[in-house]
């Protein structure tokens, strides 16, 4: 943290460096002032007097200083730690994201973020009083260099059991993250299966006794153990400190070399530098958790916060994205294109394909096939948010890569089952540019398809923004429609969107909605189950076990097995 604080303003770093050592050295001045009073008196009662309030003054202002140098960088750095993990997970591929979850995602974003930001604050303290306590140090080896030698063997003592106890607390509190990451898991399936669990009390009470209240009492027993450890580790601190007192009046007391001054001196100064000492190791905990924290973002292995694949994110000097200049669709062609998931454990992953399909601009193509079939995966390969394991998908005759796939991407817009509703109407691309709000083209745009998906009555635009996201699941498919004419895309994906929606909407859907979208020019691709709206598409292939095959109207059934066929362009 301390390398990043340096990365971050090395000027900052340096100045907050050398204001803490003024307010150090004045502060030991204050003590060796006092120190040289008791043993010799007061030579000018108003010299003396004011040089105790300009030291006074120096330690202030010079503390504050530092601190606020300190304070700043530390908030800059979680600042720009927040940003660089969101970009890092915005850059990072879907298929790692959906490898490591989202409730370890989650966990990153707040714990995690929460965690190395309490250790920044430490930093500005824990430097301060270490240059502090180095001040007090080397004043102590100036009064007696034999007392110094002592307190030497003392602080090697107390630096061994330290990092024997701080070694032990890190292990302990990496295993308080774990614990955290499994009642992420636990928080996730309470509010995520409330249906699944409002039906059944039985699997209400196994998650509550077998799987939540484990994970909690785990996370609370391990914090319970590091927490003493650390308490351990304070008070053998202060045991040794006050050790060394000890050991100052004994050595006054029988080796002549050692006066009252010098041990006076070296109380003074040991207790002076109690607070800092204490200081400093309250503030170590929070540093442990802040670089538990840190590796742990680490493991996640996350895709660099400048870019992923070549092209998918170009980086201006501010750190921004350049928008990707939209291709124009023309083709799309799977040969013999497969996606293979990875395996889990001794369990052979998920395989689609090989897959050949031929997509033509301005067609509508129906997707259709059982749960398990493959064609949610089928819809990511072909809108690029996987690439093929094996095999070609190739975009107006040329092979997407990592070099052109967000390039390609520019191309879709996609309503999945699980999408998410932003509540901005335009997504900042060139064609919808922000201006655009107070726009009355704009408005007349939102208005007719408000009213023509029949929510006009229950949502309304404010500033560019939708007035509500709150409706039932069939209004919010219409919302995400509304959203997806508004991104005006050459290619629109919409998987199983008219499952939610009421019969006659259903109808106006399928008869009026797609062929309109068809008419504009736009290419669609609909997974569905509604066969008796098969007629409407211009061509309709049915998956099976990771299969493609080219479905026919008349000959062929969704309840019947599946025939074995080649898709033909």
């Amino acid at each position: 943290m301390i390398k990043q604080l340096l990365a971050q303003s090395r000027r900052t770093m340096l100045l907050a460096i050398v204001a803490s050592a003024l307010s150090a050295v004045a502060g030991v001045m204050i003590i060796g002032g006092v120190n040289h009073a008791l043993e010799h008196g007061f030579e000018s009662l108003t010299n003396t007097v004011i040089a105790y309030v300009v030291m006074v003054a120096i330690l202030f202002i010079s503390g504050v200083w530092s601190q606020s140098l300190l304070v700043g960088l530390g908030h800059r750095m979680v600042y720009q730690l927040r940003l660089q993990l969101v970009r890092r997970i915005l850059n990072t591929s879907l298929e790692r994201q959906e490898q490591l979850g989202g409730p370890a995602l989650y966990n990153v974003l707040t714990r995690d973020v929460t965690m190395v930001a309490n250790a920044t604050k430490q930093l500005p303290i824990s430097l301060y009083n270490g240059l502090l306590l180095l001040a007090g140090i080397s004043y102590l080896a100036w009064l007696s260099p034999l007392l110094f030698l002592c307190t030497l063997v003392l602080v090697a003592l107390g630096v061994w059991g330290d990092f024997k106890l701080v070694g032990r607390t890190k292990v302990m509190m990496a295993d308080v993250r774990r614990y955290d990451e499994r009642l992420f898991e636990q928080y996730e399936a309470v509010i995520e299966g409330r249906n699944e669990l409002g039906l059944s009390q039985p699997r209400r009470q196994h998650l509550f006794d077998k799987r939540f209240e484990p994970a909690a009492k785990g996370a609370m027993d391990t914090a319970v153990k590091a927490d003493l450890l650390w308490a351990i580790n304070l008070n053998w601190t202060t045991v040794l400190v006050f050790g060394l007192i000890g050991l100052a009046f004994f050595l006054g007391m029988t080796q002549a070399a050692i006066t009252q001054d010098v041990v006076v001196g070296y109380v003074l100064t040991t207790m002076f530098l109690r607070t800092p000492i204490a200081m400093i190791l309250e503030a170590i905990p929070s540093v442990i958790r802040g670089t538990v924290a840190l590796k742990a973002i680490d493991k996640l292995k996350l895709a660099d916060a400048a870019c992923t694949e070549k092209e998918t994110v170009t980086v201006t000097e501010k750190g921004a994205e350049k928008p990707v200049v939209e291709a124009k669709f023309e083709s799309l062609t799977l040969v013999n294109a497969c996606y293979q998931y990875p395996s889990q454990g001794e369990e052979t992953g998920f395989t689609l394909g090989p897959a050949n399909l031929v997509l033509n601009r301005g067609e509508l193509i129906f997707l259709v096939g059982g749960n398990g079939s493959g064609k949610s995966t089928l819809a990511k390969l072909l809108t690029g948010l996987y690439l093929p394991t094996d095999g070609l998908v190739k975009f107006n005759q040329e092979s997407v890569t990592s070099d052109n796939v967000a390039h390609y991407r520019s191309c879709f817009s996609t309503i999945f089952p699980n999408f998410f509703l932003f509540d901005d109407v335009l997504d900042g691309s060139h064609k919808a540019d922000s201006a655009n709000h107070d726009n009355d083209y704009f408005k007349e745009r939102v208005d007719y398809y408000l009213k023509r998906l029949a929510i006009d009555h229950k949502v309304s635009i404010e500033e560019g923004k939708l007035s509500t996201t709150s409706l039932s699941q069939g209004q919010r498919k219409r919302l995400a429609l509304l959203l997806m004419y508004m991104e005006d895309r050459q290619v629109l994906l919409l998987d199983e969107w008219a499952a939610d929606q009421d019969p006659v909407f259903r109808d106006v859907f399928y008869r009026e909605i797609l062929p309109e979208l068809k008419v504009a020019g736009k290419t669609i691709i609909a997974i569905s189950h509604d066969d008796r709206y098969f007629d409407a598409a211009d061509k309709v292939y049915r998956l099976d076990r990771g299969c493609i095959s080219a479905f026919d109207l008349k000959t062929d059934s969704l309840f019947h097995t599946p025939i074995e066929k080649t898709a033909t362009a």
